[in-house]
């Protein structure tokens, strides 16, 4: 009989995996949906704040959560974050942003690595064999977005980011691209709010089977930062957001952060915290928490994010802006 590498057989299996299943991120989102690297976190500070980022944004991240928000940054910046992930697999994402014409242009990549396995082959229902060679899958979504401000202060904002996606498994590959929509207004009083709708785009087909990407909308609301020593080198914000994914229910994140700067040494510290509400058989922990340590234009950053039953993820980050906070 003829001997069939299991690399079909595994590839059929994470079909699964990468269309939608919840073991990987371990949420309510309809196993009829692909390109799960869309909904999952692409920022230790986002991260930390329950991933509701979009009225708080200001770095480089904007670009996947809420591209109206790369405005506000200034000059050039440029990050990225990677997170040990549950089941064995590696999350990392990158971008960089820089002013162009009357606005910001940015572009990252994001990656879910979920490893590789032995192949083997099988002849009937024989025992099988290893060919020698190593099989593996991927998911990546590279995108490019750009905002513009306008208005007394530069307190509009509204962008756009196309995000091409394509996902691997063993042999098997499959790509799809989405659209990225967001509004943001700066109120006068220092109140941002957001609103932002993700992932448009044609259903992505893999191995035959096609399923359409994670729809999602965001609105968001964030306090201006608040004085709470009389240095004024202590301050505090408190975010909001509602966030939808097709498929799955409406989630809230209620968060803050809490910061203290040294003008003089360039040296700022930060703590961050956020709860969420999640739906019935949702493993995720309904806290997240992390910090960042900042000197000069150099920032590193900390997220902590917990699993029932399958334990705890960490996430670090570092960012470079070019123009001192």
């Amino acid at each position: 009989m003829r001997r069939r590498p299991v690399s079909r057989a595994v590839g059929a299996a994470l079909v699964f995996i990468v269309i939608g299943t919840s073991a990987v991120r371990a949420q309510a989102v309809s196993d009829t949906r692909s390109a799960v690297l869309l909904t999952l976190p692409a920022s230790a500070r986002a991260l930390a704040l329950g991933d509701g980022w979009g009225a708080m944004a200001d770095d480089e991240s904007a670009l996947f959560y809420q591209p109206a928000q790369i405005a506000r940054v200034l000059g050039l910046a440029a990050g990225g974050s990677l997170q040990h992930y549950l089941a064995g697999t590696t999350l990392a994402a990158m971008a960089a942003t820089t002013r162009l014409w009357h606005g910001t242009i940015g572009g990252g990549v994001r990656i879910l690595d979920y490893g590789s396995a032995p192949e083997f082959a099988f002849s009937g229902v024989q025992e099988g064999t290893a060919t020698g060679r190593t099989i593996s899958a991927q998911d990546v979504a590279v995108t490019v977005g750009y905002a513009a401000s306008w208005g007394d202060g530069r307190v509009w904002r509204a962008g756009a980011a196309l995000t091409s996606v394509r996902q691997r498994v063993a042999d098997v590959s499959g790509s799809s691209v989405a659209l990225d929509l967001g509004v943001a207004h700066g109120i006068s009083n220092g109140w941002q709010v957001s609103a932002a709708l993700q992932n448009a785009g044609q259903p992505l087909a893999l191995a035959g089977v096609r399923a359409p990407l994670p729809l999602t909308w965001r609105a968001a609301a964030a306090t201006p930062a608040r004085i709470v020593a009389r240095n004024a080198r202590l301050r505090a914000r408190v975010l909001g957001e509602l966030r939808n994914v097709s498929g799955a229910g409406t989630t809230g994140v209620l968060g803050s952060e809490l910061t203290w700067v040294t003008p003089r040494a360039g040296l700022g510290l930060a703590a961050r915290a956020a709860i969420a509400t999640h739906h019935s058989g949702d493993a995720r922990s309904s806290l997240t928490a992390g910090g960042g340590l900042s000197l000069g234009r150099l920032t590193v950053d900390y997220a902590y994010e917990g699993f029932a039953v399958l334990g705890a993820t960490h996430r670090v980050g570092l960012r470079v802006t070019a123009v001192r906070r």
